[in-house]
């Protein structure tokens, strides 16, 4: 190689540039990380540990909400849109959104929570138990006091008491683990190849629920089959929105013998279909397209004791 003090100085620009670019890359992606930028402003002594105080009011009554509506599916382990929401100092870090959570106004957190159960952008999503009044005003209440990490219930006098605690039954673990093992190796192998798609009803239960949300795009007949061959007998809950299934599937869905709530909006279904849908023994609420429904449909579904909720499209 020939060189030359021109190929050197050449080198020399190369690399220069290179390791500014580097810089510059490195720069934008840690700004792009908060949660990065705070562990170092606080290895450096920089901002103090972003937690509550164990005796927090946070800690106390806003913690529980959370962990009581939300968490299933905005912990570690899932984080839907970024968003963790199992603790304090994640709260600090809204997710895709960007939003911040912490403002008392316009707060999408609590816009969220407000919305109609049947919205699509509804927290927590249709099916799940949602927060009362009472706890919504203890979030807003909280909001606007500053979302504090240390303020305490002396310093929230308005907040309405604590509601008393309610011992349960102990659960009986083995009996549970006893009850999900004849599925457990199909379980596991569909977690696997679809993550965040199956998951339990409860920590207590054997029954599933199936989400195709992350993976609608490619939803179809034969998918349906797939699952319903490995775990069918244990599906209550399965959401079908906009996803590529047809009618046909509508017969593997009769085979699902404890399946209670489905959702279909956005698939095409036929009056027959529907109608055959009405005789499944132990289907308790059906979500479908308004459009696909009339009220010969309707006759049949209150005769069945079904909770027929027609979705409006757009």
């Amino acid at each position: 190689m020939n060189n030359t003090p021109q190929n050197t100085e050449k080198a020399k620009r190369y690399f220069i540039i290179v390791g500014l670019l580097s810089v510059l890359w490195l720069v934008l992606f840690v700004r792009s990380q908060p949660h990065w930028i705070q562990h170092i402003k606080e290895d450096l002594g920089l901002t103090p540990v972003l937690q509550a105080s164990d005796d927090s009011f946070y800690n106390s009554r806003i913690d529980p909400i959370f962990e009581k509506y939300c968490v299933a599916c905005h912990d570690s382990n899932k984080a839907k849109g970024h968003l963790r929401l199992d603790s304090f100092r994640q709260l600090n870090f809204s997710g895709r959104s960007e939003a911040d959570l912490r403002q008392a106004d316009h707060n999408l957190l609590i816009e969220r929570m407000m919305l109609p159960e049947t919205d699509r952008l509804a927290m927590p999503p249709y099916g799940r138990d949602r927060q009362t009044e009472e706890e919504l005003a203890l979030i807003k209440l909280w909001l606007t006091k500053g979302s504090s990490g240390t303020l305490t219930e002396a310093d929230f006098p308005e907040a309405p008491a604590k509601a008393k605690v309610i011992t349960f039954t102990e659960i009986n673990w083995h009996t549970i683990e006893q009850n999900r093992k004849p599925y457990e190796q199909q379980v596991h192998q569909l977690q696997n190849q679809y993550p965040f798609v199956l998951q339990y009803q409860a920590r207590t239960s054997n029954l599933l629920i199936v989400n195709s949300f992350a993976i609608k795009a490619r939803f179809d007949d034969q998918l349906l089959t797939q699952f319903n061959n490995a775990v069918g007998p244990i599906i209550a809950e399965l959401d079908l929105s906009n996803t590529k299934i047809s009618s046909d599937s509508i017969t593997t869905l009769l085979t699902m013998s404890q399946l209670s709530t489905l959702k279909i909006p956005g698939v095409e279904v036929e009056n027959k279909q529907l109608i055959k849908l009405a005789q499944h023994p132990t289907l308790k609420t059906l979500l479908v397209d308004e459009q696909w429904v009339d009220e010969h449909i309707e006759n049949i579904y209150t005769q069945q004791s079904i909770e027929l909720i027609k979705v409006k499209q757009g």
